[in-house]
């Protein structure tokens, strides 16, 4: 008779086919993380290489680049006191002193001499900045108005190199009148009457030369008239300070070329206008 037990075989196991996902899951997700954190370390070492190439080739080579731009060569900073009007000729401090300017810069240039003129809207700031550069010199051409009388050029006593600017640059000036002049006075003083910012704040041989007193009829046209001879004198002080020879002159003479140009009838004209 058959058996009423049951056959023996052997039992299977169900598969836990959640339990499988769930697993897949992980692994995935921990995939994921992983991807990620190494995309986040190569992006953040790519940062910071670029960061480093930025300072090192492009910033200071810049920096390098302008100091060797401008260095030695002479800065012209003409007034922008555009509202300093002349007593006579319908014009203003800042449109003659920047005639002069000009065409000192082309006496210069004919010398063999870099030059460079401040620009109508840079401000004083802008300008004395250029101090920074270890210019050749730093001239700022400027006329004067008030109750005075005379040529005045202003220096800074911390540096002997611009004394000596101004010493070469008044000089041939002052001759060109035949007024009482005021000579050299430190402008590098604070709080003083005669504190000059550009020559104070400036790291280059420096000076500001006040070319007389634009505020009486008869000096404001002789300024309007010799604006050519103004601009040699200007010129020819600075390449004595320099030591370059001007327009075939000697450097050891070239303070007095700009006087010793006027012709006779000039210089008794100028003597005419001045002692009115």
């Amino acid at each position: 008779m058959p058996s009423n037990r049951p056959s023996s075989q052997p039992t299977r196991r169900s598969v836990r086919y959640d339990r499988v996902l769930a697993l897949i899951v992980i692994l995935v997700l921990l995939i994921v993380l992983l991807v990620r954190c190494c995309s986040s370390c190569s992006s953040d070492k790519s940062s910071g290489d670029t960061t480093a190439t930025t300072t090192t080739t492009e910033t200071q080579p810049a920096t390098e680049s302008a100091e060797s731009m401008y260095e030695g060569i002479v800065y012209l900073s003409p007034s922008n006191q555009s509202d300093n009007t002349f007593a006579t000729g319908d014009t203003d401090e800042a449109t003659v002193c920047r005639a002069i300017a000009e065409k000192t810069a082309a006496v210069l240039e004919q010398a063999g001499v870099s030059v460079l003129v401040a620009d109508e809207s840079d401000s004083i700031q802008q300008k004395t900045a250029m101090g920074d550069y270890a210019l050749g010199a730093y001239v700022a051409i400027h006329t004067n108005q008030g109750t005075g009388y005379g040529t005045s050029c202003y220096y800074n006593s911390s540096s002997a190199q611009s004394q000596s600017l101004a010493q070469a640059v008044y000089d041939p000036v002052a001759l060109l009148t035949e007024r009482d002049d005021n000579g050299l006075i430190d402008g590098s003083q604070s709080g003083s009457d005669a504190y000059q910012y550009e020559i104070a704040s400036n790291n280059s041989p420096c000076c500001l030369i006040e070319v007389e007193y634009h505020d009486t009829t008869t000096v404001a046209q002789w300024l309007i008239d010799n604006e050519d001879e103004i601009a040699s004198a200007i010129a020819g002080g600075i390449c004595s300070y320099l030591g370059v020879t001007s327009s075939g002159t000697s450097s050891s003479a070239s303070d007095s070329t700009a006087a010793t140009d006027l012709s006779d009838s000039n210089a008794i004209a100028i003597e005419d206008q001045l002692s009115e």
